[in-house]
């Protein structure tokens, strides 16, 4: 569980330092944006081309996503592992900053 924590907060970090500039954008904008995505993942649900989605379609893509988390959360707690470097089951600042470093270095 400390794993997890620790995981989400080097998530945080992680995201605070993108400095992703918001634009700002209209409704109309947010819509038209919004309503491709949907239309994406219709198209992803709807695997049989027929613009409409069944219960087995909706069952399959609904699995299809469950096995993603559980693999993302895999890859999460094998790498949360990987920077634990004294195996307390917590993530200190001084292991991140040191993961963070190695990761420069090999860019």
């Amino acid at each position: 569980m400390n794993i997890l924590r620790n995981l989400i907060i080097i998530t945080l970090l992680i995201i605070t330092n993108a400095k992703a500039e918001f634009k700002t954008i209209t409704k109309k904008e947010f819509i038209d944006r919004n309503v491709k995505a949907l239309e994406k993942r219709f198209d992803l649900v709807d695997t049989n081309k027929d613009g409409k989605i069944d219960a087995k379609e909706n069952e399959t893509y609904k699995q299809r996503i469950i096995n993603a988390r559980k693999e993302r959360a895999k890859r999460r707690a094998a790498l949360a592992k990987k920077i634990d470097t004294n195996k307390d089951g917590k993530l200190s600042k001084e292991e991140i900053e040191n993961f963070k470093k190695k990761q420069n270095t090999k860019k």
